[in-house]
């Protein structure tokens, strides 16, 4: 059965890493959440003297920062190295990554007070 190109675009991207981060790598994987990452970016964000509440504010924008990090990884992996991937794997990697990331952006933006106004949008009387 040939390889769904779901997988064989994870592995390449695992692939390109591994041989750039070695063992860091796995700190790529969409299977593990990245705690100590998430944690990094709460403290950075959150400053040595927040409260509670700003603690966890700080934490939901630290985890919706860092739950794509497979997607991040695969945009950055095809910038480097385009001619690694096929057509099919770049489609559904695009897919993958519109489908997950977007809510994930918006949210973390929403929570850091930023307009989430779609700059692009083209006007209705254009």
């Amino acid at each position: 059965m040939p390889d769904d190109a779901h997988d064989s675009v994870r592995r390449k991207v695992e692939t390109i890493f591994s041989e750039m981060a070695g063992d860091r790598t796995k700190m790529l994987d969409s299977g593990t959440f990245p705690a100590g990452i998430t944690s990094t970016i709460t403290t950075a964000l959150a400053g040595s003297d927040a409260t509670e509440e700003q603690i966890l504010h700080a934490d939901q924008i630290a985890f919706h920062l860092s739950d794509w990090s497979s997607d991040a990884a695969f945009v950055v992996a095809l910038h480097l190295f385009p001619e690694r991937f096929t057509p099919e794997e770049i489609k559904a990697a695009v897919d993958m990554f519109l489908v997950h990331v977007p809510s994930h952006v918006i949210a973390a933006a929403r929570l850091a007070g930023h307009s989430t106004e779609d700059i692009f949008k083209e006007s209705d009387h254009d």
